[in-house]
């Protein structure tokens, strides 16, 4: 039983990335590009407003939705 712990932990940390969802990989991507981005000034703040939208959507546990808002707001920012 000692010998699985450790296995067991490292099980759990090796797949943690694989269960990452949109809130721990593309809100943060998106987050980068929007800081680097140089964008008209009303398409910036709807993608900002899309970014906060999608923050309240993954503090809330609806990542799907998330996830939706997170497409959009990417297929605006590569406009």
């Amino acid at each position: 039983m000692k010998s699985a712990l450790p296995a067991l932990g490292l099980l759990a940390m090796l797949s943690a990335p694989v269960m990452a969802g949109p809130c721990d990989t593309d809100l943060p991507a998106l987050k980068a590009m929007l800081a680097s981005a140089k964008l008209q000034p009303d398409v910036k703040t709807q993608v900002q407003d899309m970014v906060a939208q999608a923050e309240k959507l993954c503090a809330a546990g609806n990542e799907a939705e998330a996830a939706d808002v997170l497409s959009d707001a990417s297929s605006t920012l590569a406009q």
